[in-house]
């Protein structure tokens, strides 16, 4: 079955109106007609059933059968991470949001990659929050995650006020994720902090540490960025029992 991103406007009682060109183009070239089951969600928990009603060549229309709303998952996951090479921050952005992140976070830290100029910040921001509604529809998530534009190290942690944090870094000598599922079981939001090629510096370390922020290892090795930000999805997830 064919599952597509919607926005709520979209939606009119039993009735689905869906009139955004690039959607209208994606279903066209997966030739869907009408009398065919279709799966449509709102991003923010709302599912919808239905059966297509129209093709016509600006927009498609679609009798829902059947709606379901999903809450969203406690903690709410924000995986905040130093910017690395494009190509392999939008995989950790594809896999996130498969693993049910709720947010994600680019970090200018301080052995970040260069930084885009002009409006190229906004741009590649765009993208990424194209990949996740991808990935949401691919994956069967029910929810969407925010993907921000680029925030300074400094100003993100300083930020944190004190809610719960994990700062992945080979610079820890303490316990492991698995070890602290007290530090985030039971709270609102917990946010993960993977750092870049190289690692968080000294003084990165020290800052989050003063916003409150746990320093954990993941194992032995040396994982890259976009790994240690999927394994340490992954260890919160289990834990929590969300895989």
């Amino acid at each position: 079955m064919h599952r597509v991103l919607i926005s709520r406007q979209e939606v009119s009682g039993s009735r689905i109106v869906i009139a955004t060109p690039e959607i209208v183009r994606h279903l066209g070239v997966l030739r869907v007609r009408a009398g065919e089951s279709i799966e449509c969600f709102d991003g923010a928990g709302t599912v919808y059933r239905g059966r297509v009603a129209q093709c016509l060549a600006r927009r498609i229309e679609i009798d829902v059968t059947g709606q379901r709303t999903e809450p969203a998952a406690a903690p709410r996951i924000t995986l905040a991470v130093g910017l690395i090479r494009p190509e392999r921050f939008e995989w950790i952005v594809e896999k996130a949001t498969e693993l049910g992140v709720a947010s994600v976070v680019p970090l200018y830290t301080h052995r970040a990659r260069s930084r885009p100029a002009g409006g190229g910040a906004a741009t590649r921001s765009a993208r990424w929050q194209r990949i996740a509604a991808e990935a949401a529809a691919q994956s069967g998530r029910a929810f969407v995650p925010i993907v921000s534009e680029p925030q300074e190290f400094d100003e993100f942690v300083g930020g944190l006020r004190g809610q719960p944090a994990l700062l992945c870094t080979l610079q820890a000598d303490g316990a492991g994720l698995d070890a602290l599922s007290g530090a985030y079981r039971g709270t609102d939001a917990l946010t993960l902090l993977i750092g870049p090629e190289g690692d968080f510096t000294d003084d990165e370390v020290a800052l989050a540490s003063a916003a409150g922020a746990r320093a954990v290892r993941l194992g032995r090795g040396v994982l890259r960025s976009e790994t240690a930000a999927i394994a340490a999805l992954a260890i919160v997830q289990h834990t929590l029992k969300r895989l």
